[in-house]
């Protein structure tokens, strides 16, 4: 370490000595390393030159040295600079100095290029340095400076151009629109009556709403510089307090009119407009009112069409069920409640979404709303969620009739409408729902007959299907065929006739539970039932059946049967004995419970501690 007391070196005699050091001088460029040997400066070897000659030779070397430090520490921006029209540039001095022809391939940075990269020759003592002239200097320039040149004229002509672009589009906007004096301005939510200005066809994607309902109210005072001052003096009272609402309806934007065209087309009221027709956007209570203006207002309604419907139709189903805000007025402060507080219905409580990879559109597949005090009627708007798998609204309150859409839902897969006061008949259309595996229509006030067609469409794949607690009346259809039924209740109804003779193995191989009692059926308990091998429940009670239990006819129904109830029928004959040895006290069988009226019990010890008189 130097002593502070030593003279400054100054950086070009560093730079000299550093050069004279080193044995190497290596060059990299990205991957690619030149290594410049200085054992190789001259052409010849130092046993074939004499002493004069490698004295002249260093002493050149020296020189070129110097050359090469002095371009590289030299600034030619200042007002030092060499004469003679400047100094070179010190990468091309580098090169001159290493002896590299001009074709050799540069790049702007003075650099070898990658792709034509060869190695370069050793110190060349005989090579002069070139002067660059002052064309040269300026495309050297010219090529380092390009790209901020470039990009600062790119970036003027964008802003240019958004501009001109933003002028021509409000130019378009007033040409399209001369009278709306309501455009950008906060309204009070007034719901127009006018047709719409473009047909349903025409319903873009864009519908991003550009007034906001709910801000404040109209300007009440006179538009500066368009009214003349007063001839008298003013009074101090004003005779009459501002209204609060504008005079006249506001003109909406197209946006408005071409949502509203697709509401009504998912709600079925466009073949309506201008008959004269219920229409229930008239209402702004109704359901699909209040859906629509909270998808325009609040919402975030999507700007694909198919989930717009989406959207809707399951707004009308929350609407229509929890009777939300119907008993609002226009320009009151609608309340937030537990499902419009989030902007997009797959955020509600209950709902369930998926994202379709293929389509790129995110569907509802499931809306979960048992248990939830629900009074208002199901909507037609249910049959515009084509991807619903799962339904369920069970143990409410839900009037009304089951609406013909919901038969359409073929992808439906669970069907939950038991417990409410569902009233009218049950469609043929059920049979749609093919590939449903539950449908529970149980404890409702349904009445008609089943529909004949059930099972017809096939694949069939109902597993769990109840009618049970209802006021169904007719017979129980014949050729269903419900192969991969596991459970069918038919109790509880006033259903008459005899027990289906084609409910065997042969259409009903997967049938483990049959329940039919509490009904007006007659006849004769089919022996077909008794050969079923995988049943485990027959509830026949409380009927007008005949005859009685048929014996067990399969070895492995002995082993599988649980329950058989026949109590309060008109049944005479006595208990088998068989039957009477499957309790699963004994060694034969699992049957815990056979409930029969006493007359019939005989000597059975499985039936005599549960006999009915």
């Amino acid at each position: 370490m130097e002593s502070s007391s030593s003279p400054k070196r100054s950086a070009k005699s560093l730079v000299r000595d550093i050069l004279n050091d080193c044995e190497d001088i290596t060059l990299g460029h990205m991957n690619h390393v030149v290594n410049i040997s200085s054992a190789s400066s001259v052409n010849s070897s130092p046993g074939n030159a004499s002493a004069g000659e490698l004295a002249q030779r260093k002493s050149e070397r020296g020189r070129n040295i110097d050359r090469f430090v002095a371009s590289v520490l030299d600034d030619t921006n200042s007002h030092n600079s060499r004469s003679g029209g400047g100094s070179p540039h010190p990468d091309n001095s580098l090169l001159s100095f290493l002896g590299e022809t001009p074709s050799s391939s540069v790049n702007i940075d003075g650099l070898i290029d990658d792709i034509s990269f060869e190695p370069l020759r050793p110190f060349d003592a005989h090579q002069d340095l070139p002067v660059p002239s002052k064309k040269q200097r300026l495309e050297r320039k010219m090529k380092k400076h390009w790209k901020p040149i470039t990009a600062a004229c790119l970036a003027v002509a964008l802003v240019f151009g958004i501009s001109l672009g933003t002028s021509k589009l409000k130019n378009k906007q007033n040409d399209e629109n001369p009278g709306s004096s309501f455009v950008g301005t906060p309204i009070a939510p007034i719901f127009p009556t006018d047709s719409p200005t473009t047909p349903f066809p025409s319903y873009s994607p864009t519908m991003l709403p550009t007034i906001n309902a709910l801000s404040a109210s109209p300007t009440l005072g006179p538009t500066p510089g368009t009214t003349s001052p007063p001839t008298e003096s003013p009074t101090s009272k004003p005779t009459s307090g501002p209204t609060n609402l504008p005079t006249g309806r506001p003109t909406m934007v197209p946006e408005y009119y071409q949502m509203l065209n697709a509401a009504k087309y998912v709600s079925g009221t466009t073949e309506r407009s201008g008959e004269g027709g219920d229409d229930p956007f008239d209402n702004f209570t109704s359901p699909q009112s209040l859906a629509f203006h909270w998808m325009y207002f609040e919402g975030n309604p999507s700007h694909n069409i198919l989930e717009f419907f989406e959207q809707y139709a399951v707004a009308v189903v929350f609407f229509s069920l929890t009777g939300i805000r119907q008993s609002s007025l226009p320009g009151n402060s609608l309340p937030q409640d537990d499902f419009t507080a989030t902007s997009q219905p797959c955020g509600w409580s209950g709902v369930r979404c998926a994202y379709n990879y293929t389509s790129n559109m995110t569907h509802v597949t499931g809306i979960k709303l048992p248990m939830r005090g629900l009074k208002g009627p199901i909507p037609k708007e249910i049959g515009f969620v084509p991807y619903l798998t799962k339904l369920d609204l069970a143990d409410n309150e839900i009037p009304g009739t089951i609406p013909e859409a919901i038969y359409s839902l073929t992808k439906l897969r669970h069907l939950y409408l038991n417990d409410n006061k569902l009233t009218g008949t049950i469609s043929p259309q059920i049979d749609n729902l093919n590939l449903a595996e539950h449908i529970y229509l149980g404890q409702n006030y349904l009445n008609g007959t089943l529909p004949s067609n059930i099972g017809t469409n096939r694949p069939n794949s109902w597993r769990f299907f109840s009618v049970y607690d209802n006021k169904l009346t007719g017979s129980i259809p014949l050729n269903m065929r419900l192969r991969n039924a596991y459970q069918l209740d038919f109790s509880h109804n006033q259903f008459e006739g005899e027990i289906p003779s084609d409910i065997n193995e042969e259409n009903y191989s997967k049938l483990r539970m049959l329940y039919v009692c509490h009904n007006h059926l007659n006849g004769r308990i089919p022996s077909s039932l008794m050969e079923m091998k995988k049943m485990k429940v027959f509830y026949f009670n409380d009927n007008m059946l005949a005859g009685g239990i048929p014996e067990v006819g399969d070895a492995e129904l002995a082993r599988n049967l649980i329950t058989i109830r026949a109590q309060h029928n008109q049944l005479s004959d006595p208990v088998p004995n068989g039957l009477c040895d499957l309790d699963v006290n004994k060694k034969y069988g699992e049957l815990i419970e056979l409930s029969v009226d006493c007359s019939i019990c005989n000597e059975c010890d499985l039936c005599k501690s549960r006999c009915y008189s």
